[in-house]
């Protein structure tokens, strides 16, 4: 069977069509095929001309070989090679159809054309066009929620690969797919062929630019987990603020010193950043790379957050060693995500908790629109009826109005893991008559619930649904959950004034 410019052939002769172009880097071009969950990884060599040649087919056949055969953990995320490509260096792989590179995140060429001049809302009336743009975008993509929620799912992806000895290799926005409907957040890692176990010396280094950890730019270690805790870090950073965490004013223009008597000529300045060879932009003992560019990140980051990220990018930057691992991002990253709520003025995300510093209320930081009515649901350990609850182990909070409809994760009934915390346990009506409570097809929780101000009320054993009659700010209900670890959850009115 002949093959086209855009016909490609697999082992099991099976034809694929390229369709549309997903992403295109140093290591190759990703497209989808005519299959709707089909997608191909193509091989290119540095013209960015496919890789033909015998030789390099015979290596590279072998590369994705060993990939099928690692030992990947069950029901993870990640699109290995399914057929290799007869005549090219590359493979077939499952991706499903609605399904985006993170890279979508940001504002590309078409979607600032799709924003006119009459989509700018008065808030950001005062700021350029271009920088407004980026803002709209950044809530039609469903704002901070989405990104924290879709970056606490890649990391989960990642722990789970670590946990098991393995690194990815090659962490980039457009290695990354996340479902392309906003109420969906599914996330799935593609471009696998760069998946090994950690190595200390030899074997080749791969890294997107701009992503790539320091000792990977500097060509000092091939690779292992911290360097894959870098890159997830720009990623995570990049895609938050708007901003990459080393592009601060000594590389931006706006540092006032004369770089002409530095060291590095002016046309490495970038290259030297991303080698991690001056300090982050938010570097709590160095600001000589600072950058008041990006969305603010106090609005942003948690305090868990901001230490993540400043032990990754300052003690890290010079030391692997000192940086956080994976294992501490989904957790961060998912209670984060928890405690956000959406303004009914701009659409745009923020924490629950925030109080604007001119109206010392519970106001939008945006706009300044007065805070929606939300449910909030404070976790407590349980360890019995003689013993404080102190502080809550989880928050979760929602906006809420009539007829609202909310799923309660398993995170906030049980203790934070990784493979099954997003697991719908509850779900719950909000109307004019009250609040109904109902147990998810898919859950595995035993709850009881009970209405009143004190946790010592009667528990009622929820079989099928309960219905609390209408609830005010001063008024709350309880749920007791029984799964691993025994949990009270306190469930409170939060109005829109404190």
């Amino acid at each position: 069977m002949s093959q086209g410019l855009n016909k490609y052939v697999d082992e099991y002769q099976n034809l694929h069509i390229q369709a549309k172009i997903l992403g295109q880097g140093g290591q190759g071009i990703v497209f989808r095929t005519k299959d709707p969950d089909l997608a191909i990884k193509l091989v290119t060599d540095e013209s960015g001309t496919p890789v033909t040649d015998a030789k390099s087919l015979e290596r590279y056949s072998k590369r994705f070989k060993r990939v099928r055969l690692l030992p990947l953990p069950e029901n993870l995320n990640i699109s290995v090679p399914a057929a290799l490509l007869q005549n090219n260096a590359g493979y077939v792989m499952q991706l499903l159809s609605d399904m985006v590179p993170f890279s979508h995140f940001w504002l590309d060429g078409k979607s600032a054309e799709d924003i006119i001049p009459a989509d700018i809302p008065e808030w950001l009336s005062g700021m350029p066009d271009s920088e407004a743009k980026k803002i709209i975008h950044y809530y039609r993509t469903g704002g901070l929620r989405r990104r924290l929620h879709a970056l606490y799912k890649c990391a989960s992806l990642l722990a789970r690969l670590h946990g098991n000895s393995m690194i990815y290799g090659d962490i980039s926005p457009n290695n990354i797919f996340i479902s392309q409907g906003i109420e969906d957040s599914s996330v799935w890692l593609i471009d696998a062929d760069n998946i090994r176990f950690e190595i200390t010396s030899g074997g080749s280094v791969v890294y997107t630019p701009k992503y790539g950890a320091p000792e990977l730019v500097q060509n000092k270690d091939c690779g292992r987990p911290s360097s894959d805790c870098h890159a997830f870090a720009v990623v995570a950073f990049y895609l938050l603020s708007l901003i990459h965490p080393f592009i601060g004013k000594k590389v931006d223009g706006t540092d006032e010193g004369d770089w002409a008597d530095q060291e590095n000529g002016e046309e490495d300045i970038e290259d030297c950043a991303y080698a991690g060879l001056f300090p982050w932009v938010d570097d709590k003992n160095d600001d000589s790379n600072s950058s008041d560019s990006g969305l603010p990140r106090s609005l942003l980051l948690t305090e868990k957050l901001t230490a993540l990220f400043e032990d990754t990018f300052s003690k890290g930057r010079t030391s692997s060693l000192l940086r956080p691992t994976i294992y501490h991002w989904p957790e961060a990253l998912a209670q984060a995500a928890d405690m956000t709520i959406m303004c009914s003025g701009c659409s745009m995300n923020y924490y629950y908790d925030f109080i604007h510093p001119e109206t010392e209320d519970h106001n939008c930081p945006y706009c300044k629109t007065p805070r929606p009515q939300v449910l909030i649901f404070e976790s407590y350990r349980w360890n019995g009826a003689d013993k404080s609850l102190g502080q809550p182990s989880w928050r979760y909070v929602r906006e809420i109005s009539q007829d609202t409809d909310l799923t309660i994760p398993r995170r906030v009934l049980d203790e934070f893991e990784i493979v099954d915390s997003d697991i719908a346990e509850v779900l719950i009506s909000s109307s004019d008559n009250g609040i109904l409570i109902k147990k998810s097809d898919h859950g595995n929780v035993e709850l009881s619930v009970a209405s009143g101000s004190q946790p010592q009320q009667e528990f009622q054993k929820l079989s099928s649904q309960i219905k609390i009659d209408h609830m005010t700010p001063d008024t709350h209900f309880w749920m007791f959950a029984q799964l691993n670890s025994p949990r009270l959850v306190k469930c409170m009115i939060g109005a829109g004034k404190r």
